[in-house]
């Protein structure tokens, strides 16, 4: 049901998001996903945590700060290359709900946040962290970055853009 969640995102959007459609798909009754998500975002959300699942799972220590930012980077602009990742971005920039909007936004930060908390630990230990660096920031500057790459220049994450972008970022958090 949540995979197909997303595919009815990728298609219609946030605005054009169908409980019908997405029951039909999973071949399941509306009430059984009305009884599990009382609303539309709650599914939503529900779908975003698999996405969170899925990413964390593909990320692994390389080894370095460094390496493991270029993975996460490039993990999650392949995940935005994919219709579902391009429909969470639609659906993001084109919420009008401002009661859901702040909740799907706590969401789409805990994907990105979640799964990346051992990296920072990781890097820490590694004195590879400068004391006082904000990991939500470093965060909000990659994906910020990755989404104007993506939404405002309609450009593609190429490996060298990603592995300027993660030096410049790794240059900030680090001690020396």
């Amino acid at each position: 049901m949540l995979t197909h969640t997303l595919e009815e995102l990728a298609t219609h959007g946030m605005a054009g998001l169908s409980i019908d459609r997405i029951a039909r798909a999973a071949e399941v009754n509306k009430t059984s996903i009305y009884r599990r998500f009382s609303t539309r975002e709650e599914l939503v959300g529900a779908a975003l945590e698999r996405v969170r699942i899925d990413l964390g799972a593909s990320l692994k220590d390389t080894g370095s700060l460094r390496g493991d930012l270029t993975l996460l980077v490039a993990t999650v602009a392949a995940f935005f290359a994919q219709p579902a990742g391009r429909a969470l971005i639609r659906a993001v920039f084109a919420m009008t709900d401002t009661t859901a909007l702040p909740s799907l936004s706590r969401r789409v930060e805990h994907v990105a946040l979640a799964p990346s908390t051992a990296m920072f630990d990781r890097a820490r230990l590694r004195g590879e962290w400068r004391k006082g660096a904000k990991p939500e920031l470093l965060l909000s500057v990659l994906v910020g970055a990755l989404l104007h790459r993506i939404v405002i220049e309609r450009g593609v994450a190429t490996k060298a853009w990603i592995a300027s972008l993660v030096d410049l970022v790794a240059r900030g958090v680090s001690p020396e």
